[in-house]
């Protein structure tokens, strides 16, 4: 049987995440994560915010590209992981044991906003060793290279401005309008029999 302390945390972003590279090369990205329960005042018999708890998340590999790419301080966020902890000495000379989270995997909180998914897809690469397109690339008239970064930063902070720029009643609004349009355009198109 497994044993190991897993953990499912709910919470937000207390500080945008930074990546960083181990001895070995290996990419991970720290998180900062906090989480305030509400509890009720028995005197008043009202609800209060607690008091807030932070902890540290590690997100390694291609989870942690993922989770720089996605989260900011402030985001609304659910992770699964493990608990690990590690003693180290600080700068007075002092032993600190210290408890983290391994994060498994990571996502918004759905039931405090809305996100939007984007799926990277992974460049095939020959036995060569050289990067091939993709069937998708092939038919966008795309080449990929070696160097090419797979996310865009610059597309995903541009929508994310516009969808911080609208309200929710203006996004709903706006998905509806959509939606009716493309009915339309169906709708009108000639039917075609099989």
């Amino acid at each position: 049987m497994s044993q190991g302390g897993y953990v499912t945390l709910v919470g937000f972003v207390a500080q945008d995440p930074i990546q960083r590279p181990t001895k070995n090369g290996v990419l991970v990205t720290d998180l900062r994560v906090g989480t305030t329960p509400r509890v009720r005042d028995q005197v008043t018999n009202e609800w209060r915010d607690g008091d807030t708890s932070y902890y540290d998340v590690s997100c390694w590999r291609r989870l942690g590209e993922n989770v720089r790419a996605s989260l900011r301080k402030g985001d609304p966020v659910m992770i699964k992981g493990k608990f690990r902890s590690r003693t180290f000495t600080d700068k007075n000379g002092v032993s600190r044991t210290v408890i983290d989270i391994v994060a498994d995997t990571v996502g918004h909180d759905m039931n405090r906003g809305v996100a939007n998914y984007l799926r990277l897809h992974r460049p095939v690469t020959t036995e060569g060793g050289s990067v091939a397109a993709t069937s998708q690339d092939m038919a966008d008239g795309r080449e990929l290279t070696e160097d090419q970064d797979l996310l865009d930063d610059e597309a995903i902070e541009h929508f994310g401005r516009e969808l911080a720029g609208l309200g929710e009643a203006e996004v709903t609004t706006q998905d509806l309008e959509e939606d009716e349009a493309t009915d339309a355009t169906a709708s009108s198109a000639p039917s075609v029999p099989f």
